[in-house]
């Protein structure tokens, strides 16, 4: 039976990740900083392609949404950066090629893909004022890493600015009935929106040829009932509506700026932590160990995910 407990503000709920994140040797699942954090600032995308805004599971294949003119293919052996926190970087899925990132996440499978040379930033925890110009502990802003002559971009960032899977860990205390701080949700995402298209115009400047792929998020809460989750219905709905939000933010800044977006959150089907074997990109409260961090994509997951940013680029 589930005890109520204090409403828990993204600062609280900020501590709860540090201490779930511990088993990574940082302060953060994935690496330096903490994966959802407080509403912050400046962020992430840019270049080439459109942006649809469905967000409801239908039952046909996954799609992406791209702009009017296609998306230049990058040649084999050219330079392909990732930028984001641990829905890019992989977090808790073995093996792990450092602290911060998976050698099965997405950009890997990209650049194996395309035939890329990968420079991967990526790290658990990132803000997107940690992509743009401030350090992520140890490590420098991640779009220091951009070249002049990077052919693609592929940036997953935003969820650390509005607590998003802060939340989902403070709600998934089986111990707790937690409740989300609607005015910080409030500021923080009109914050991310203005982060994101910030970080657009940075990657524009520092690599003016490159295609820029914005990757939302992998839907988390499905719509029927999912004990995997560890969530009552109240805090279902309630982690459910930072995603739906946060999702429209990245349809918003996608629509803006004409970056080529890749949209795992509205591919068809049901991909969440109920979804059977081989269908399942997100994982619930307790995976295995080595399949993920909790209330994030698995190597499944990943995968769906590259496969998605390549059937975009090509």
């Amino acid at each position: 039976m589930r005890i109520p407990c204090r409403r828990l503000t993204l600062p609280a709920l900020l501590g709860l990740l540090v201490l779930a994140g511990a088993a990574c040797g940082d302060d953060d699942p994935g690496g330096p900083g903490t994966e959802e954090a407080a509403p912050t600032t400046t962020e992430e995308a840019s270049a080439s392609t459109t942006s649809s805004s469905t967000t409801t599971p239908s039952t046909t294949t996954p799609s992406t949404t791209t702009s009017t003119a296609p998306s230049p293919l990058p040649a084999p052996g050219a330079t392909y950066v990732a930028l984001g926190s641990s829905y890019a970087a992989g977090t808790g899925i073995e093996p792990l090629v450092d602290g911060c990132r998976s050698s099965l996440n997405y950009p890997r499978r990209v650049a194996e893909a395309l035939d890329l040379e990968l420079v991967d930033v990526s790290c658990g925890g990132a803000t997107t004022q940690q992509v743009i110009d401030q350090p992520q502990g140890d490590l420098p802003p991640q779009a220091d890493a951009v070249p002049a002559d990077a052919a693609l971009v592929t940036v997953t960032i935003g969820g650390t600015d509005v607590g998003y899977i802060a939340t989902a860990l403070g709600c998934g205390d089986p111990a707790t009935e937690c409740s989300v701080d609607q005015a910080a949700l409030d500021a923080g995402l009109p914050r991310a929106r203005t982060s994101l298209l910030a970080l657009v115009d940075l990657l524009r400047s520092r690599a003016p040829e490159a295609t820029i792929v914005l990757v939302t998020y992998p839907r988390l809460v499905p719509g029927t009932d999912c004990p995997a989750l560890s969530f009552s219905p109240t805090e279902a709905a309630a982690v459910a509506d930072i995603g739906e939000r946060l999702q429209g933010v990245f349809l918003d800044v996608a629509a803006e700026t004409d970056v080529v977006l890749v949209d795992p959150y509205s591919a068809p089907g049901e991909h969440g932590p109920c979804a059977p074997d081989g269908e399942r990109w997100v994982v619930g409260k307790d995976p295995a160990p080595g399949e993920a961090f909790a209330y994030h994509p698995n190597a499944d997951g990943h995968a769906a995910i590259a496969e998605l940013i390549v059937d975009a680029l090509d």
